[in-house]
Order: structure tokens, then C-alpha cells, then sequence
């Protein structure tokens, strides 16, 4: 039997945004510019531990767990009319609040997965962050929930149950989420049951119920273009969720360099981390000597 992978690659410390706790992992000493890195739905920091060792060679590396995943804090829905801590306010204000902390006011380049990808886009144009460039892995910027969770929240009266329905569902949740495109790797099967234990962890299913059930279209797809910073998008022809066709289009309107890799689903940072992390590294160096210039 294999020995277990540990996903913890960095140190591990919490930042209170708002009252919510925010899990924060870092690595790397003072390297410029700092990774921050952005995990897509059901995911969390763990989900680096194949590519953040290598980044944190040269760069400090900054992670989190946006909520409600991984070890932040679930905060319940609010009522109507209140702020949504699930929210894009919210999100960009997690985000000011973690690299403030540990990132300073130093240069950025945003690494982002699926749904990060959208955060990363929103971090970028919300302004405000000194970003030298954008790397986004099986880009998903609809940023919509999984359809699988989508179509049980949408039956009559799921509001009810959608979260026990969710709590039971927990195995095919992680089937569905994290082994799309059946490209098994030890890695890969590390991250799943770490994705299992995340979405067991109390309040989980209810913020799920919520983002699901009040996720709305964002605005900034309707004008997709350039970001204003060098781009580097990365996909998998195996990718189910993010397909080739879809990856194209968005390195398309980012005006973006592309690299779709083959025999790659919708994971390459956890399939093949040694080709991610250089690809990763390229970029990152091209825009350290583009910016000397």
C-alpha cells in the first residue's frame, strides 16, 4: 500500500475578515513577486501541495480557503437583504484582507483553478492590487456551482432538504468533483478525500444550498476582454467541465497565451505538477523580466 501524501505544504495561520476565519497557507521567503493562488469549487489549499514547494523555491507563495471550504469558516446565509458573506464583496475583501497580511503591497501574479479563475479575474479588475500577471488553470469564469449540485437544488422543495440530501451525497459529490475526466493519480485520490472530509465539516452544505440557489451570471463575461496584464491560460483536452473548445475562447478574449495539454482533465495542477510548475515558473520569469525592462 502507498504511503500516504501529505497536502500540507506551508505554513498554516488564520485572518479574521469580518468575523469569519480565514485558513491561510504561505511559504517562501521575500522572492518577488509573491503566488497568490486561488483553488476552485470544493477545493481548498491543499489542492496546491503538488506545485507550491516548487514556486516557493524562488517566491513566497500565499494560499487560502475561500469559504466554505477547507479549514475557513462557514458563516451561515444571511437573511434577504443583508451582506452576503458568500458574495463578490466579500470575496475581494477576503482577498485585500489575506495579502495585506502576507503579501504586502509587493507585485502579484494571481494563479487561479476552475472557479478561481474567476476570482483571480475579479481581483484584477477590482483594482487596487499590484498585479503583474494572471495564470488561470481550466478556467471556469462562469464560476457557476457543478451542475450536479445545480439540478438537486433546483427540485421542488430541495431548499428544505438540499443540505441533508448533500451531507449523504458526500461520496458521488466527490466522484463528481474531483475525478472528472478519469484521470486517477495518487495525488489526485489524496485531494478527493481531503475534499470529502471539507464538504462533512459542519455548515458546509448550507452555504452550498445558498451559493447554488442565489448564483447569478457575472457581469464581467458579458465584455470579456484583455485584462490589462500578461495571461497565461492552461488546460487539458480531457477536460470535461472546462473543454478545449471553452479554454480556447477564453485565451482567445484575454488575448492570452494558451498551453492545452494533452491526455490532462480538468486538475493539470494535480495530474501533471511538474509540467504545471514550470509552465507556472516560465510565465512567472518572463513577467520579472518584462517589468525590469
Amino acid at each position: 500500500m502507498p504511503e500516504p501524501i501529505d497536502l500540507g505544504w506551508g505554513a498554516r495561520s488564520h485572518v479574521d475578515v469580518d468575523g469569519v476565519r480565514i485558513a491561510v497557507e504561505t511559504a517562501g521567503g521575500a522572492g518577488r513577486p509573491v503566488l497568490a493562488l486561488l483553488h476552485g469549487f470544493a477545493s481548498g489549499t491543499f489542492s496546491w501541495a503538488g506545485v507550491a514547494p516548487t514556486w516557493a523555491d524562488r517566491h513566497r507563495v500565499v494560499a487560502w480557503d475561500r469559504p466554505p471550504f477547507g479549514h475557513s469558516d462557514r458563516p451561515a446565509p444571511p437573511p434577504r437583504g443583508a451582506l452576503d458573506p458568500y458574495g463578490v464583496d466579500a470575496v475581494v475583501a477576503t482577498a485585500r484582507a489575506v495579502l495585506d497580511e502576507h503579501a504586502g503591497d509587493g507585485p502579484l501574479v494571481l494563479v487561479g483553478h476552475s472557479a478561481g479563475t474567476l476570482v483571480a479575474t475579479q481581483l484584477v479588475l477590482a483594482g487596487g492590487f499590484d498585479v503583474r500577471g494572471a495564470v488561470l488553470i481550466a478556467p471556469a469564469l462562469a464560476g457557476e456551482p457543478p451542475g450536479l449540485l445545480r439540478r438537486l437544488f433546483a427540485l421542488p422543495g430541495a431548499s428544505a432538504v438540499g443540505a441533508a440530501a448533500l451531507k449523504l451525497g458526500v461520496r458521488g459529490a466527490r466522484v463528481a468533483l474531483r475525478r472528472v475526466g478519469q484521470h486517477g493519480t495518487p495525488l489526485i485520490e489524496a485531494t478527493g478525500a481531503e475534499t470529502a472530509r471539507s464538504l462533512r465539516r459542519p455548515g458546509t452544505a448550507e452555504a452550498l444550498v445558498h451559493l447554488t440557489t442565489t448564483w447569478e451570471r457575472p457581469a464581467l463575461l458579458d465584455d470579456l476582454g484583455p485584462l490589462g496584464v500578461p495571461t497565461s491560460v492552461i488546460g487539458g483536452i480531457d477536460d470535461r467541465i472546462s473543454t478545449p473548445t471553452a479554454t480556447r475562447d477564453v485565451a482567445d478574449r484575454l488575448a492570452a497565451e494558451l498551453h492545452l495539454l494533452e491526455r490532462v482533465g480538468h486538475a493539470p495542477h494535480e495530474q501533471v505538477p511538474g509540467l504545471v510548475a514550470s509552465l507556472v515558473s516560465e510565465f512567472v520569469e518572463s513577467v520579472v523580466e518584462e517589468g525590469g525592462r
